[in-house]
């Protein structure tokens, strides 16, 4: 693998990238997989996920209440 950075115009680092084959990378600086996991090291982690919907039980509460209303 070879690893690349992009800097912005006060000079810090805007991503990493790595690539497996052997073309220089157009606007991006050639760094050592070092540099690279420490950039990737630095970041926060990741927002939580939502929680995942069970649309199924939804939908028979929907139809539960409709039912209650005369609806269906």
């Amino acid at each position: 693998m070879r690893y690349w950075k992009r800097i912005d115009a006060q000079g810090d680092t805007t991503t990493v990238e790595s690539y497996s084959h052997n073309l220089k990378v157009k606007g991006a600086i050639k760094i050592t997989e070092q540099e690279f996991n420490d950039f990737i090291a630095s970041l926060p982690p990741p927002p939580p996920l939502e929680p995942v919907r069970d649309l199924a039980t939804e939908i028979d509460e929907i139809k539960a209440k409709l039912k209650e209303i005369g609806v269906l």
